[in-house]
């Protein structure tokens, strides 16, 4: 018999669940899976990545995701005492000044990992890292709430696949091939992810929900389109696999889509922005298989589900 979540009660009497609920951390996983993939997009199939500069990566990935998730909040503070008073800083159960140090320490230590694992002479892991923290603070301060805002959000994830192809060394790789093929695919999916929940607190549109889901579905093109070009799935007879793979994702997320749209309730959406996240994870795993022919690199990432999965059941995705 499976273990009842917590209770509202014992969730708000937890000052470690608070934290975990102020960084969103079942979705750092999806950043995780990014970085992952990104590797697998520069680096032959036959080589190996040195797992110091994975593991900073990682580091910096996930440092500058939760730093974006705590600011999220700061500067949401004052609407979500009205559409989420129980959220961590509205409920006061951890003050302003604590959750901007965390963040500052998140984002610094983010660029820092980033440029440790770059040991090449172009700072690419670096350069990257700046320009990703600049598009968080960017959309999390400014463009948030304008027609920008979803842009802004699609190109952070951009930034993050590109932030894991820096491990090949190169600036000039990642402006063409595949890593920009896959950032640019991802970047569009996100961007119709950010528009499908712009509302999903309060009020949605059908209009708006279709249009985002029309968004979302031109980036999972994209990403199909490069999975059935890839020269390495096709040498390893992996293609028809892959293409069957991306073809389930798309009608599991667009059943789920599809059923907000007719019903655009908070909870409808809200349960579709979870869906369209946590995807993103198998979508990486997908496409790395696409990218490397290698089953194991693909099931590394499908595996970040797990722990997602496990911590969605007492933090909220969004």
């Amino acid at each position: 018999m499976s273990t009842p979540p917590p209770t509202s009660t014992q969730l708000n009497s937890s000052p470690l669940l608070a934290w975990m609920q102020l960084v969103r951390l079942p979705t750092v996983f999806t950043a995780l899976a990014d970085i992952l993939l990104g590797t697998q997009l520069v680096v032959p199939a036959e080589a190996t990545t040195s797992p110091k500069a994975l593991g900073l990566l990682l580091v910096a990935s996930a440092g500058l995701y939760l730093a974006g998730m705590v600011f999220n909040d700061v500067f949401d503070r004052h609407r979500d005492a009205v559409e989420r008073p129980g959220r961590p800083l509205p409920s006061g159960r951890i003050t302003l000044s604590s959750a901007v140090t965390l963040g500052t320490v998140l984002m610094i230590g983010g660029v820092v990992a980033a440029a440790t694992a770059d040991g090449s002479s172009s700072r690419a892991g670096l350069l990257v890292a700046l320009g990703l923290a600049v598009c968080v603070l960017a959309y999390d301060g400014l463009l948030k709430t304008t027609p920008l805002g979803p842009v802004a959000m699609g190109a952070c994830r951009s930034l993050n696949v590109l932030l894991g192809a820096t491990i090949g060394g190169s600036l000039e790789a990642l402006a063409h091939g595949p890593p920009l093929h896959v950032a640019a695919g991802l970047g569009i999916y996100i961007t119709g992810v950010t528009w499908f929940a712009r509302n999903e607190a309060g009020s949605s549109t059908r209009g708006q929900l279709t249009a985002a889901v029309l968004l979302i579905n031109i980036g999972l093109a994209t990403l199909i389109a490069f999975a059935g070009m890839s020269q390495t799935a096709q040498q390893q007879d992996t293609s028809i696999s892959v293409l069957l793979l991306m073809a389930l994702i798309v009608v599991s997320i667009n059943r789920k889509l599809i059923a907000a749209i007719r019903d655009p309730r908070p909870e409808r959406v809200q349960s579709g922005v979870g869906i369209l996240l946590l995807s993103l994870i198998m979508i990486d795993a997908t496409l790395a298989l696409a990218a490397s022919g290698r089953t194991t690199p693909a099931l590394l990432i499908a595996s970040l589900l797990v722990p997602a999965l496990v911590l969605k059941r007492w933090i909220r995705l969004t």
